[in-house]
């Protein structure tokens, strides 16, 4: 019974912060109002979010840059100019977003990249991370979060 007392709805403000507190400290900003984050992205993101999300995901950088499809001589360029251009910054943004959403509803970063290299039945063998190479894989792992938060299995 004490532990059921403590219990908290996924809904409460802790644990819908998961993903902002993520957000928050890998672009190192407090303004994630949708226009900040978008002309962030238009203006190319850093490549300190990319080297950080790789290791928060336990990818190398080449292991992550293929799956942001960049080629290992694109992906120096990148490092040693300290930006991505807007297209890559794009598809960045998708696996930053994927996640912290990860983050939100396994409630925790180890849980989150553990499961986004998970093969899963529902995305037909392949990861979450596999899947959002383009936009309607990445749609299909975020409705499959979705369903996983509110209990929906079938």
């Amino acid at each position: 019974m004490a532990a059921l007392a403590s219990w908290t709805p996924r809904g409460t403000a802790d644990a819908a912060d998961v993903s902002q507190r993520i957000l928050a400290r890998l672009l190192r900003s407090r303004d994630l109002s949708a226009a900040a984050l978008s002309r962030r992205v238009e203006e190319g993101l850093p490549f300190r979010i990319f080297a950080e999300l790789a290791e928060c995901l336990g990818l190398t950088h080449e292991a992550f840059g293929a799956l942001l499809r960049l080629s290992p001589s694109t992906l120096y360029r990148r490092r040693r100019g300290g930006r991505f251009a807007f297209a890559e910054s794009d598809r960045l943004w998708r696996y930053l977003h994927l996640y912290a959403a990860a983050a939100d509803v396994l409630e925790g970063s180890d849980a989150a990249a553990d499961w986004l290299r998970s093969e899963l039945p529902a995305l037909s063998g392949g990861t979450p991370l596999e899947a959002a190479r383009n936009a309607p894989g990445a749609r299909a792992a975020e409705e499959l979060l979705t369903r996983l938060e509110f209990g929906v299995f079938a």
